[in-house]
């Protein structure tokens, strides 16, 4: 019944089941060590990540024409918290924050995240200035920038002085309702530069004369002999210094009769943008293509019958590379004046309409409101700055988050959102106003908008707002660190308190890490106690416990008390336990012999003396093969 000779089945069973839980103790103590190793990662991190704070600041010019701007940048390197004026007094110019980003590296484990704050100086008359030392407050304690040299000349000799005569009919005015814009199509007469009679390009631009920062949609037509096969190489070439061109959109395919012959036509569009004064010739926008043209017949085949059979024309083509190109593009790019520009200018350039609303007019107290401004209709969307927030007091105001919606497929017309984020220093019931200035190149003059300040209740909390712990606004100043000066407000060291950096910080920094990571070494514990106690039940505790076992199951089967299927229920046990060698063989022997008394006849009486005897000589013959091993 359990005679059996091979070895290579000795103890699989057992073995194998020993084997994957010791692997998954060892995937577990493998998670363990990486989880380990990542907060000392952390840690080393944390550690090299200290370095000295400094701040640089930069010009992207430092000398402009007159009606020109320039970008100045102030970045800020290992800051955890840094604090910069929203505006720098210069007499002559107009220096304005517009908006901040960050920047984080890390080389060898060594961590340095830098905090890039953007300004836009807008010139307001000629001569040479100097931008004074520029003050950040930063967790290290005040530093100052080194003063830079900035220079505006006269470059308008150069610039048409006949406004009125030379702009474009003007557009019908804003819509009323929601803030948008909408203006009929008007097409001018296209320049069109003949390339022969296969292809020739036009281009189409309303206007010839424009202002600085001003949009204009542009569009470029290709046309193309119908009667030959054309394929397209590369993109459209177009553009020239001081110009901007945004991404042409998808080009549109059309056909179109011109002098008795249809052409295939290619329609790009794009936006076109200038950013210096002056006469400004743009080079003609050119496409590669390739033109498959009528070969000649081999010999033998050109007689005359015979071409009339291929109606005139040659089976036979050759490709013929062809360069389609526009006619130069005459601009005239007149400065923006300097009369009458509202201090709130900020680059805006276009016919624009504007609406304030609040979005949770009853905040809880403490909490933070916020003031939707939009600004909707037609102009430089991308370039325009925000709107300047009026009657501010009692409000801890912040730097406002924007979103544009394009209501065309150029990004012409549309609505932008600037989502101002306030902080009630004192009961309240009503937001700030709000200010914003464009200039209107159909009426070559400057507009200001303004917004009534919106109902609601606002108010702060109990404790008051200097000591309140806001970690994504305001935190707390640290022990043993001195208190930053105060500066009077209106001079070029004024700094606000609500532009605040919160740079990148290494893991080791962040309480939510270590407690994530600490929550991952006891759950790594926990999951390999548990695999633990699995192991010791399914090897049926400990051995003497195992050993006490295998006793009391070989008393019971000694005697007569059990009847035969539980007899050979406690004598797989018994093998189970015993792990001993040769035993895959007798369990399958034993378990057939088991079900078939359980399932069948003669399971509920005792089992006969020969079987009993027979059973019992199998289990010492396996017990001495687990002592002999």
């Amino acid at each position: 019944m359990c005679s059996t000779n091979s070895s290579e089945r000795w103890n699989k069973p057992a073995v194998t089941g020993n084997f994957q839980m010791n692997m998954q103790i060892f995937r577990v103590f493998h998670i363990f060590s990486a989880a380990f190793l990542l907060l000392s990662i952390g840690i080393i991190a944390n550690v090299s990540a200290a370095s000295d704070v400094s701040v640089k600041a930069e010009l992207s010019r430092p000398e402009v024409n007159a009606g020109e701007m320039a970008e100045l940048q102030v970045k800020v390197t290992g800051a955890d918290i840094a604090n910069v004026p929203r505006e720098i007094a210069v007499e002559g110019l107009q220096i304005r924050l517009t908006g901040q980003s960050t920047q984080v590296q890390m080389v060898n484990f060594k961590v340095s995240s830098s905090a890039i704050y953007s300004y836009i100086v807008m010139p307001l008359r000629t001569g040479k200035f100097t931008i004074p030392s520029i003050p950040v407050r930063s967790n290290a304690g005040m530093l100052q920038t080194v003063p830079l040299s900035f220079s505006v000349i006269d470059g308008s000799g150069a610039v048409a002085s006949n406004i009125g005569a030379i702009m474009a009919p003007p557009s019908p005015p804003l819509q009323p309702g929601m803030p948008g814009f909408s203006q009929r199509s008007m097409r001018p007469t296209p320049q069109r530069s003949e390339t022969g009679k296969l292809a020739f390009a036009e281009i189409s631009c309303p206007k010839k004369t424009l202002y600085l920062g001003e949009v204009v949609p542009v569009e470029i037509r290709y046309y193309f002999d119908a009667h030959y096969q054309v394929q397209v190489m590369g993109k459209v070439d177009f553009g020239s210094e001081g110009i901007l061109v945004d991404r042409f959109s998808d080009p549109k395919e059309s056909h179109e009769d011109r002098d008795g012959v249809t052409y295939n036509v290619l329609s790009f569009h794009t936006l076109l943008s200038a950013v210096k004064p002056g006469t400004i010739e743009v080079a003609p926008a050119k496409l590669d293509s390739q033109i498959q043209m009528p070969g000649d017949l081999p010999a033998g085949f050109d007689d005359p019958i015979f071409q009339q059979l291929l109606g005139g024309r040659s089976p036979m083509t050759q490709p013929k590379k062809v360069t389609v190109a526009t006619a130069p593009l005459h601009l005239e790019i007149l400065p923006l004046p300097k009369e009458g520009r509202p201090a709130s200018f900020a680059g805006a350039v276009g016919q624009f309409d504007m609406e304030a609303i609040v979005a949770n007019p009853k905040p809880a107290p403490g909490d933070p409101a916020v003031l939707t401004i939009r600004v909707g209709g037609k102009g430089n969307f991308h370039a325009m700055g925000a709107p300047v927030l009026t009657e501010t007091e009692g409000w801890r105001t912040y730097p406002p988050a924007d979103k544009f919606d394009s209501s065309d497929q150029l990004s012409l017309t549309g609505v932008k959102s600037f989502d101002f984020t306030l902080i009630a220093q004192q009961a309240i019931k009503a937001s700030p106003g709000s200010e914003f200035a464009y200039f209107d190149p159909i009426a070559a003059n400057y507009v200001k908008l303004t917004t009534k300040p919106q109902q609601l209740n606002a108010s702060p909390t109990a404790t008051p707002a200097s000591s309140i712990a806001t970690p994504s606004l305001q935190p707390a100043p640290q022990q043993g660190a001195s208190p930053a000066p105060v500066m009077p407000r209106g001079t070029s060291t004024d700094v606000i308190s609500s532009l605040t950096l919160h740079s990148w910080k290494t893991p080791a920094q962040r309480a939510k890490f270590l407690i994530a990571t600490l929550a991952l070494l006891v759950a790594t514990l926990a999951l390999t106690g548990i695999l633990h106690f699995r192991n010791l039940q399914a090897q049926r505790g400990s051995a003497t416990a195992r050993r006490r076992r295998l006793a009391d199951l070989l008393a019971s089967l000694k005697t007569d008390t059990l009847d035969a299927a539980s007899s050979y229920e406690a004598a797989l046990e018994y093998i189970q336990l015993l792990a001993a060698p040769e035993s895959e063989t007798v369990l399958t022997e034993l378990t057939t012999r088991r079900d078939l008394l359980k399932y069948g006849v003669g399971g509920s009486v005792a089992l006969g003396r020969d079987e009993r005897a027979q059973l019992m000589e199998t289990l010492r013959t396996l017990s001495s093969y687990k002592a002999s091993s």
